[in-house]
């Protein structure tokens, strides 16, 4: 596989740049920050896409990386590259809102679907994982001392499986370690929430219970008060003792108008029979008189002390009727908020009896749990056999590699069934983690360049280096650059330093520059 053009439209801080790549060597130079790593993960965005993380994992994950810094709306790019003697262009949208591919075969005028699995076909099925773990190498910025020896360790250990780190068999043993944790973990949990959820059920029910209590009461109360509010014992309501009540005083004072009525009579024959002179009768008129107008006056006082008290009677019933209605009104809304409660308690019963149930019943982890030990062992007991398979092709040729680049000072890589690494020398095996930072950056390199001769069987891919030569001295540096070019591929070297091109040059090795 050759890259020919990258046209990048909107990636990172990069924007409407287009970079030619030669067939051989090509330097990528510039300053720190100044986008080398930006094309090297636009390059592997555009052949495997750019995976967009959720949650708290979207915040640091490539995609937010690289948003583009102006006009977010455009989000990639167009690689035009060649491979199995044909020429392809590929363009990407990474956009989340609008993602979009176009994959054309130049050659025949052909139109690729990315997403059905053409362009994995076309890279002849090497995957994300093989890409990372061979052709595509950084320098080792965050290991040091012993860290960098567990990780070279690891990195060896990784291809004791078919050769493909996404399904060496030694992480997908790792892997189910942590997956039975997990379910271990998650059992703890689950056993954990029930026993709270059963706790807080039992709470509820105790709850509603008191609660259910103190309503009852309340209603009893409030039906107590009616019961008195009758006013008189047995069973005749209040309503109609007021009621005849208000008739008894309406009677009185009905009366009492007939009594005006037969004064004013009195008062008014006593008057008229004044102005008839009869010897003798006179006091008798004038007593006729005086009785009249005492019946008079008495009558009209008890007239309106009746309807004082009829007034006063009525406004009694009516208080009586607000407090009967208020207090009916209050049993009632008691009585609607006990059937409420008691519908609560008995859903919040089977919920504790189903919490229970469930409690006894074996956790749904352990069936889980017995499985991933059986594929463990399963796995223990294959890896001696596919270790032997694929770990001696690639140590042989590791170290083959190793020799060209350390000048025959290091010859072979030495590997026990445990992963740790020596190197043969030419009188005794030297343990890496008595090798100089620089060694073991060669081992590294060497180790990944083998690997992708075993993995990528069909295509060779371009090699890139992104500052990886940081701890080689220029000796080192030379024997890399040189086996490099030996091996007739193309190469991206990402550098910030000039030391690269001086060493090139002054070895007549033909290289283009690109400056960022």
């Amino acid at each position: 596989m050759r890259i020919k053009r990258l046209k990048i439209k909107n990636f990172g801080k990069i924007r409407n740049r287009e970079i030619e790549l030669s067939p051989g060597i090509n330097v990528l130079y510039g300053e720190n920050e100044s986008g080398k790593t930006t094309v090297h993960t636009f390059i592997k965005s555009m052949l495997y896409g750019i995976q967009r993380m959720r949650g708290r994992a979207a915040r640091n994950d490539d995609y937010t990386k690289y948003d583009p810094w102006e006009n977010s709306g455009v989000y990639g790019g167009t690689m035009w590259f060649e491979i199995g003697g044909r020429n392809y262009r590929l363009s990407r949208n990474f956009q989340k809102e609008n993602p979009a591919s176009e994959f054309i075969c130049e050659d025949s005028g052909e139109l690729l679907d990315v997403d059905k699995g053409d362009l994995e076909v076309v890279l002849e099925g090497i995957s994300e994982a093989v890409y990372d773990n061979t052709v595509s190498i950084a320098q080792l910025k965050s290991v040091t001392g012993q860290e960098l020896v567990r990780e070279l360790q690891n990195y060896m250990a990784s291809y004791q499986g078919t050769g493909d780190n996404s399904v060496d068999l030694g992480r997908t043993a790792q892997m189910l370690k942590m997956t039975r944790k997990g379910f271990q973990t998650q059992k703890e949990h689950r056993e954990k929430d029930m026993e709270k959820t059963r706790e807080k059920l039992a709470s509820g029910l105790e709850f509603l219970k008191g609660d259910m209590e103190k309503l009852r009461e309340r209603r009893d109360n409030v039906s107590s008060q009616e019961e008195q509010f009758r006013m008189v014992d047995g069973e005749e309501d209040g309503g109609v003792i007021l009621d005849r009540r208000i008739r008894l005083v309406e009677r009185r004072r009905f009366a009492a108008a007939g009594g005006i009525l037969l004064g004013l009579l009195v008062l008014i024959g006593g008057v008229a029979g004044m102005h008839l002179w009869v010897p003798g009768l006179l006091y008798p008129k004038l007593l006729m008189g005086a009785l009249g107008l005492l019946l008079l006056a008495g009558f009209l006082f008890s007239y309106q002390k009746q309807c004082r008290e009829l007034k006063k009677r009525k406004r009694l019933k009516n208080r009586w009727l607000q407090k009967q209605e208020k207090l009916k009104w209050s049993r009632e809304n008691l009585d609607g908020e006990l059937v409420e409660r008691s519908t609560a308690y008995e859903n919040l019963q089977e919920e504790y009896r189903e919490c229970i149930e469930e409690q006894s019943y074996p956790a749904s982890e352990d069936r889980e749990i017995q499985a991933l030990n059986l594929a463990m062992e399963v796995i223990e007991q294959l890896s001696d056999n596919i270790y032997k398979r694929v770990g001696a092709n690639l140590k042989e040729r590791t170290s083959q590699i190793l020799s060209e680049i350390t000048g025959g000072k290091y010859q072979e890589v030495l590997m026990d069934s445990e992963f740790q690494i020596k190197v043969n020398t030419e009188d005794r095996a030297v343990a890496l983690s008595r090798l100089s930072r620089g060694t073991i950056e060669q081992i590294y390199f060497a180790l990944r360049m083998a690997a992708g001769e075993l993995l990528c069987k069909g295509e060779t891919f371009p090699v890139i280096l992104d500052d990886v030569f940081g701890m080689y001295d220029e000796e080192r540096l030379r024997s890399v650059l040189s086996w490099i070019y030996k091996e007739n591929r193309q190469v991206i070297i990402s550098t910030c330093h000039k030391r690269e091109m001086e060493i090139l040059e002054k070895n007549h090795i033909p290289f283009q520059k690109i400056l960022l």
